[in-house]
């Protein structure tokens, strides 16, 4: 009898033993669980909010990894928060190139190369190509030469024609195609679409032997690679 209450009290404490272990155990899972779901979810938003700056179809960008840095400076986090749900309420920070574009409250240091995750925050860094619009202006004396060939160009093509009456400005042609035609004579600012070929050959065709000067007026861009930085908090 009192072997068989020593094997009851012995299988009882072991019970217990077992219980305390266990519940310890959960309390240790249920912590691991809190980081690990505060964790993905930082990196999610950080990884949504990188693919989405560098998107084909952003208004920002010319075409994926391309960004145009006139509009991209401009981005603001409500139009982050609107194209992007998870970063909604997070601590953001995006820098191009080392500078500040946006940022809201304090994300935790998640440092290193490519993707990088602490405790409560995540980073994402991508190497973007970067545009930047720059005005051109070439002028074309008729008496001595009847084209410019544009290196690099973008949107319209602005013409401006000035000619005495001993010079007749008929046509301009921009990669061989007629862009501009008037028989009687051309003259005055114009702005013209041309065909997006690099580099542009742009032609005057005009009759007579006296003075005339075309301006062409024109953007081009200018492009570097820059490091794209996404910082997103828990």
């Amino acid at each position: 009898m009192t072997r068989a209450q020593a094997n009851l009290l012995g299988f009882a404490a072991a019970v217990v033993i077992v219980v305390t272990v266990t519940v310890a155990g959960a309390a240790l899972a249920g912590d691991a669980l809190a980081d690990a779901d505060r964790q993905p979810a930082a990196a999610h938003a950080a990884d949504r909010l990188s693919a989405h700056l560098v998107a084909a179809d952003a208004t920002h960008t010319r075409e994926a990894n391309v960004l145009r840095a006139d509009r991209t400076a401009n981005l603001t986090l409500d139009d982050l928060d609107g194209e992007v749900p998870p970063a909604r309420g997070r601590a953001v920070a995006v820098s191009l190139g080392g500078e500040t574009v946006v940022e809201r409250g304090a994300v935790g240091a998640a440092t290193g190369e490519g993707v990088a995750r602490s405790a409560d925050s995540a980073r994402v860094e991508r190497r973007v190509r970067v545009e930047r619009a720059v005005g051109r202006t070439a002028r074309i004396d008729l008496a001595e030469r009847s084209g410019r060939t544009l290196p690099d160009h973008t949107g319209r093509l602005v013409v401006r024609i000035d000619t005495r009456r001993t010079r007749t400005v008929h046509t301009v042609r921009a990669d061989g195609r007629v862009v501009l035609h008037d028989a009687a004579g051309l003259s005055g600012r114009y702005a013209v679409r041309v065909p997006d070929v690099h580099p542009l050959s742009v032609d005057i065709g005009s009759d007579g032997d006296g003075p005339g000067t075309v301006t062409l007026s024109w953007t081009a861009t200018n492009a570097s690679v820059e490091r794209l930085v996404v910082k997103v908090g828990g």
